[in-house]
């Protein structure tokens, strides 16, 4: 029987959430094969500048006068980056779950898989206009990860004003995952994940959304209030629906069109949303390098 989001939430320990998560996948819990030096054969591809020549294969080459280096199928070594938001509406909650609770849940969890292949692992956080890395690559990243995660709390906003972040702007082949609701008063996300672009790059973005922020349909006098500057207003729920529903409605489209490009990869979901769904899902579409 799989574990609902609150029971494993309520668990309060990443590391055995992680687990039952991982443990509930039918796919398994192999991020992925990739290629590279190693003793099974796998298959051929061209000499590339910075290859070793070592590699290159010259029976292959005395018969085809080709430059060809054997790849084949090695533990991972891929370098994973993790990012959070920690801006104040990752508080938001529905039916008891809270969208940070189940943000770090997410990240704990593709941790441990990655942690399991062998993987390099670092760790960031968004908080008030400011870029944390919270842990670096070492053979303790998954455990320091887990330890980062276990206390975070969101509060605040994020600021409009363009910020630029060297931290960035590294060129190095990684993966990034970026969760957050990306909700925005401007273009601030769009400009943070613009910043990160670069061809070694594949970015995978996990918004992050309660059922009710995606289609609000609900009556009756409410307070709304802002969870980044407790601002507070009171509305009719009916009245408010069907402005609320098409600003929503065009703003996700939006971020669908700014995030279309190559190496960019955005998971719009709710938090009522399996767990389990969502990382199968991540673990279905996407390819490594």
């Amino acid at each position: 029987m799989q574990a609902s989001n609150l029971e494993i939430i309520k668990l309060n320990n990443l590391r055995l959430s992680a687990k039952i998560i991982s443990e509930q996948l039918k796919q398994g819990i192999h991020l992925g094969k990739r290629v590279g030096a190693g003793s099974e054969f796998e298959q051929y591809r061209y000499y590339e500048p910075g290859d070793d020549p070592k590699r290159i294969d010259w029976k292959y080459f005395s018969r085809s006068g080709k430059y060809m280096i054997k790849e084949s199928q090695t533990e991972s070594h891929l370098q994973i980056t993790l990012m959070l938001d920690l801006s104040g509406s990752m508080n938001y909650e529905e039916n008891g779950v809270r969208r940070i609770d189940y943000a770090k849940n997410i990240i704990a969890t593709i941790a441990y898989l990655a942690h399991l292949q062998g993987d390099s692992l670092s760790y960031f956080t968004f908080h008030e206009g400011t870029l944390t890395q919270k842990v670096a690559p070492s053979p303790k990243s998954f455990q320091r990860i887990l330890y980062c995660l276990e206390s975070e709390e969101a509060s605040g906003s994020w600021p409009v004003s363009k910020q630029s972040f060297p931290a960035l702007k590294n060129k190095q082949k990684e993966l990034i995952l970026l969760v957050s609701d990306f909700l925005q008063k401007d273009q601030e996300w769009v400009e943070i994940v613009e910043e990160m672009k670069h061809p070694q790059k594949e970015i995978v973005l996990f918004q992050l959304l309660g059922k009710q922020e995606v289609a609000f349909d609900m009556k009756g006098s409410f307070v709304f209030k802002d969870l980044e500057s407790d601002r507070e207003i009171t509305l009719d729920g009916a009245t408010a629906k069907k402005q609320y529903n098409q600003a929503i409605d065009a703003y996700l489209k939006s971020l669908k069109e700014a995030f279309h490009q190559p190496n960019i990869h955005l998971m719009q979901e709710t938090i009522d949303e399996p767990m389990v769904s969502v990382i199968s899902k991540f673990l279905s579409k996407r390819s490594f390098f």
